[in-house]
């Protein structure tokens, strides 16, 4: 099967209004980011448009047109700057490029393998460039009859957006009303006219909107000062620092979900994070998980139909103690809500505070979400109380059909992450390691297989504590006497010297545990480019994001040179001490 090039199609849109103003805080999220990573594989989101058997494509174009109109957000351009602005456009013109499907019978092509060479030809046009329009849209038509001169079917159909201008949460949005408009012209939104983005710009500069920002950042701050460096801290267990992903669909946890959804009366992704929460706790030994995930920022009813980019970071709070597994979801669907209170704001000054917390505390953190929840659900399960509970046999005949499908991707910038596709008729859930020399693809895949044999267990009923550890299919992660626990953090003794080593080799700098009631003491000689404290603190600093299981020391004591045996405490105290020494946290003097 190939796809034949056709001429291109002219949507034309005239929208009620043109107008121009500041960002909001989603899109400014959005921008930031993009300034980074505009090439990276996320800055653009896509989808599988729903067209009827009998669609041709003046259908489609009627539909694409009506959108762009309603949604002002997808006719709107970007100009970057010290002030970044937002020009919506009246009227304008939509190209979509049109592509004839030949193979031996094309009526037998499936329709979602078109959809996925018709979204790769969308980002084979590459980043959405400042200034252009957001969307873009692709068609594959069945060849024409030229005996009949019949207009064209079309067999599938993509569109494409910029970050800019949409989050997976909109796109779902479109997807569904454009499934409305092409089989009826006159439908309208749910909800009424949804909030336009420029709109949401001025609203949020109101005194109330600003004051609730504050709220905001005095939970960020709190949250930051008891987050760890590192939410999956285990060794080193192979050379390099190759990218992985893994996709687990399973009809089997699908039909727990239903179960424990309905018995819980909560949502299924609220199940999945509970699952997900549970085997990470019990991998790596952490009763108190901090979880990042992206709040689609959707729960106030002016929000709810919006087409934009809301979704921002925000961190749950999961307690894994002994409790049910019942319980552990209604906690995980509650720690959701409360953190959608906290999940807009200024990225500048979350950023703000996050860099002045980590100065402190000598870590760096991932501002990636390791939980990633890409699903549409409407709320609790009300109304589903009495789904039927999967009998044992059941389950067990359905998990032969579970795949696991790994995918070489592209280097990330969390050690691991888990992004919840699909709940519906089956879990599909994927888990990306993004330091295979650490968490390697039998890792990532035994993760999956945990989640979906908790799942399954959880599905013919609640599990206590012991059930829920025995329904786990890993042994929890042992941590030899090279590792400490500082500041809520598991930190490698090893890759603190590493980070000494690789940054500030000339100065021989050596750490060493557990002086004077510090758990983190490097000694180093004084050069040119390192001679105090806090220049060596800042070296630390801007290398420690290669390091996950590192930590910065807590007092730096600086030396005239390198002992002869620098592994020996004795000998850098028989070293005339030059420099204060003082602990950069606190800024109390210290003597060596």
């Amino acid at each position: 099967m190939s796809l034949i090039p056709q001429p291109s199609v002219t949507v034309r849109f005239t929208g009620t209004r043109a107008a121009d103003g500041p960002l909001n805080i989603g899109q400014y999220n959005i921008l930031q980011w993009l300034r980074r990573e505009s090439e990276q594989f996320f800055a653009a989101v896509a989808g599988e448009l729903d067209v009827p058997a009998s669609a041709v494509v003046d259908d489609v174009a009627t539909a694409l047109a009506v959108l762009v109109e309603r949604h002002e957000g997808l006719r709107t351009t970007y100009v970057d700057g010290v002030e970044p602005q937002q020009f919506v456009h009246a009227s304008g013109d939509l190209v979509v490029e049109v592509y004839a499907i030949e193979a031996a019978d094309p009526q037998l092509v499936d329709q979602a393998s078109l959809s996925r060479d018709l979204t790769r030809r969308l980002r084979a046009a590459g980043a959405y460039r400042i200034g252009e329009l957001p969307l873009r849209a692709a068609l594959a038509v069945l060849p024409s009859d030229a005996s009949t001169n019949s207009t064209p079917l079309v067999r599938a159909a993509v569109i494409g957006c910029s970050h800019l201008a949409v989050d997976y949460q909109a796109m779902e949005i479109i997807k569904r009303e454009f499934a409305d408009l092409i089989r009826d012209r006159t439908a309208r939104p749910a909800g009424g006219a949804p909030i336009q983005p420029l709109d949401l710009a001025a609203l949020e500069r109101t005194p109330k909107a600003l004051r609730r920002e504050e709220s905001v950042m005095s939970y960020w701050k709190d949250r930051l000062s008891r987050m760890p460096q590192c939410l999956y801290p285990v060794p080193r267990v192979a050379a390099g620092n190759g990218s992985v992903a893994v996709e687990m669909t399973s009809t089997a946890a699908g039909m727990a979900l239903r179960a424990v959804t309905a018995r819980t009366r909560t949502s299924r992704a609220s199940v999945v994070l509970a699952a997900v929460g549970a085997v990470l706790s019990h991998r790596i030994g952490t009763r108190d998980l901090v979880l990042p995930t992206l709040s689609a920022n959707r729960f106030e009813p002016h929000l709810r139909q919006h087409v934009g980019s809301l979704a921002q970071l925000t961190l749950i709070t999961l307690t894994i103690g002994d409790t049910t597994f019942d319980r552990l979801v209604r906690q995980a669907w509650a720690a959701v809500i409360d953190a959608s209170r906290y999940g807009r704001y200024d990225v500048n000054r979350r950023s703000a505070i996050g860099d002045r917390i980590e100065h402190e505390r000598g870590i760096a953190f991932s501002h990636e979400p390791l939980f990633n929840n890409l699903v549409i659900e409407s709320g609790p399960a009300t109304g589903r109380a009495t789904a039927p509970v999967p009998t044992a046999g059941e389950l067990d005949a359905a998990r032969h059909a579970t795949h696991l499908r790994r995918q070489t991707m592209p280097a990330g910038t969390t050690l691991i992450r888990f992004d919840l596709y699909e709940t519906d008729t089956q879990l599909r859930l994927g888990c990306w390691s993004s330091d295979t020399g650490r968490i390697s693809d039998d890792e990532v895949e035994s993760l999956l297989v945990a989640v979906e044999n908790l799942l399954i267990a959880a599905g013919s009923g609640d599990l206590d504590a012991p059930e829920i550890r025995g329904s786990i299919p890993l042994s929890p992660l042992q941590r030899g006497s090279g590792w400490l626990l500082v500041d809520g953090c598991w930190v490698e003794v090893a890759e603190v010297q590493r980070l000494l080593d690789d940054g500030m080799a000339s100065t021989g700098a050596k750490v060493f545990t557990a002086v004077n009631g510090l758990p983190l003491v490097a000694h180093l000689a004084r050069t040119e480019s390192v001679s105090t404290p806090e220049q060596a603190h800042a070296v630390c600093m801007a290398a420690l994001k290669a390091y996950p299981t590192a930590m910065a020391p807590q007092h730096y004591v600086i030396y005239e040179r390198v002992p002869g045996d620098r592994d020996d405490p004795a000998a850098w105290t028989d070293v005339c001490c030059q420099g204060s020494g003082r602990n950069v946290s606190t800024a109390d003097p210290g003597l060596c």
